[in-house]
């Protein structure tokens, strides 16, 4: 037989940004989908129509385009199962619903939300699971019928089957809902305030429902989720049984952790896809580390980058597979999240890291003698290859890049003690005089060594004792870029400038 083609979802409610937990769902669909020459649906599941907005459905669909992560069908590009917003297939879900009622699969259920959580604190009192008690469960349809047109307002809830069910697992291999572990379920609710019912009779679509309806009409191969998701199975093979549906292949992956080995919260990295763009996250490097929370390629992958976790979302795609989907949790590291993107901003073309980096320099500000050069391309590129380096986030840029904008270099502490240390004063005079006998306003590399070799022989400084004088002459700091990247991008003037600033700060 000839396998079916991989199909595969991300099904987000529209509720707000998209988070790294969903990012990270999405990610392992769009490789599993793309190793296989398959195909990823971007599906809205926004029956929460208290929750749901079109607002939020936008601000998830930009953040997916952000990390590049496109969909093959969705509600902007359509597709052969539209429509894509589980809001405009009600009908869908009533024709379904009202199948499982005529077969006696589902029943009415009159219980009010009241009534049912007075139900379930009895049950947990008596030790007992929490399921419905069945009141409603051998109810004439007569009687229902002549209910619902008093007025009354019901949801239709499933006869459970009272057997075990078994769920063969791509993470966790075979899986058993006992039997009496899910009791009778509702597959429609009574409509809440300002709901209405999506056809008469039949209440409003629950979640579990219409997962279902829409993954066997969608044709979902696979189900690449969270295990969070693992207790909702038991419910889903039933309605895909009830239907006599070949349900897809599950794959449960591990759960995220915090660093503090608790529920990922928004004080330990679960925050939006959104903010760590706008932090200066590359997206590169966020959907790098996502795809190792959880999921790890083989021994034999050997990635160019010469790091076995930093792979490239090509050498992401060759790896994947399911069978490296791990069952233990993994922890969010933020630490190790922001070691991954200072590597990808050492590793991406410069003229790429410089262009993405940009919006960060706006946002900053830039002044000072230099300011006219920002819109120099070739210089703002070589500005910040001389700073990458040092720097973990594209936000953190235009910090590391500040003295080269300083109209009066800041001298810090441990600068202004290296100026006062025996022979500096010297250094610092030789280096005044040789930068003001350069000709010409531009300094090459080749004229920065010629004149550390000029200071050193007239000054007889060696070592530490020339440079970390002549640097903090410069740049009124002890670290950053070497000079041989600096004093290119200054210029003589602005180095001249510079020299005689800190000499006059530090009285040498």
């Amino acid at each position: 037989m000839t396998p079916s083609p991989v199909r595969v979802r991300y099904a987000p409610s529209p509720t707000g940004f998209l988070h790294v937990g969903g990012a990270r769902t999405l990610l392992f669909n769009w490789l599993y989908a793309r190793k296989l020459g398959g195909k990823l649906i971007l599906r809205v599941e926004d029956t929460d129509q208290a929750r749901s907005q079109r607002k939020h459905e936008e601000m998830i669909l930009s953040d997916v385009r952000k990390l590049g992560l496109a969909a093959d069908e969705s509600p902007e590009l359509g597709g052969p199962h539209t429509p894509y917003r589980q809001s405009e297939r009600l009908k869908i879900y009533a024709d379904h619903a009202r199948r499982l009622r005529d077969e006696n699969r589902a029943y009415y259920c009159f219980c009010s939300d009241e009534t049912l959580g007075k139900k379930r604190e009895v049950a947990l009192k008596l030790g007992r699971p929490p399921h419905y008690d069945g009141t409603c469960a051998k109810l004439p349809p007569d009687e229902a019928i002549a209910r619902l047109k008093s007025g009354e307002k019901a949801g239709l809830r499933f006869r459970a089957y009272d057997e075990d069910m078994t769920l063969t697992d791509e993470v966790r291999g075979q899986v058993v809902f006992k039997r009496g572990m899910v009791g009778d379920f509702l597959i429609t609710r009574t409509p809440g305030a300002g709901e209405s019912e999506i056809a008469e009779g039949i209440g409003f679509p629950v979640y579990n429902f219409c997962c279902v309806i829409d993954d066997h009409l969608m044709e979902m191969s696979h189900v690449i989720r969270g295990e969070d998701h693992l207790s909702n199975t038991a419910r889903q093979l039933m309605i895909f049984r009830a239907f006599d549906w070949a349900p897809p292949k599950f794959a449960h992956t591990a759960m995220v952790l915090g660093s503090d080995r608790q529920k990922l919260s928004k004080r330990n990295g679960d925050v939006s896809v959104h903010e760590y763009l706008d932090k200066g996250f590359l997206p590169e490097a966020l959907l790098n580390f996502l795809a190792l929370l959880g999921w790890w390629p083989s021994a034999d992958v050997k990635p160019k980058s010469g790091h076995p976790e930093v792979l490239s979302l090509s050498e992401l795609i060759e790896a994947f597979d399911l069978g490296g989907l791990q069952k233990a949790p993994a922890v969010f590291d933020l630490q190790k999240l922001r070691w991954m993107n200072g590597q990808y901003i050492k590793l991406l073309p410069l003229a790429e890291i410089a262009e993405r980096a940009r919006p960060f320099f706006e946002a900053h500000g830039v002044g000072g003698p230099l300011a006219g050069r920002f819109q120099d391309r070739p210089w703002m590129e070589s500005l910040v290859d001389a700073v990458r380096g040092e720097v973990q986030l594209l936000s953190e840029i235009p910090k590391a890049a500040e003295m080269f904008f300083e109209q009066v270099p800041h001298l810090d502490d441990e600068a202004l003690a290296v100026l006062k240390s025996e022979g500096a004063t010297q250094v610092v005079a030789a280096l005044e005089s040789q930068i003001a006998a350069l000709s010409g306003e531009s300094i090459d590399v080749a004229g920065v060594e010629a004149l550390q070799k000029e200071v050193g022989a007239s000054t007889g400084a060696k070592g530490k004792g020339l440079f970390m004088p002549m640097r903090a002459a410069i740049t009124g700091k002890t670290h950053g870029p070497e000079l041989k990247r600096v004093l290119p991008l200054l210029g003589r003037a602005a180095a001249l400038a510079r020299v005689r600033e800190v000499r006059k700060l530090a009285s040498v």
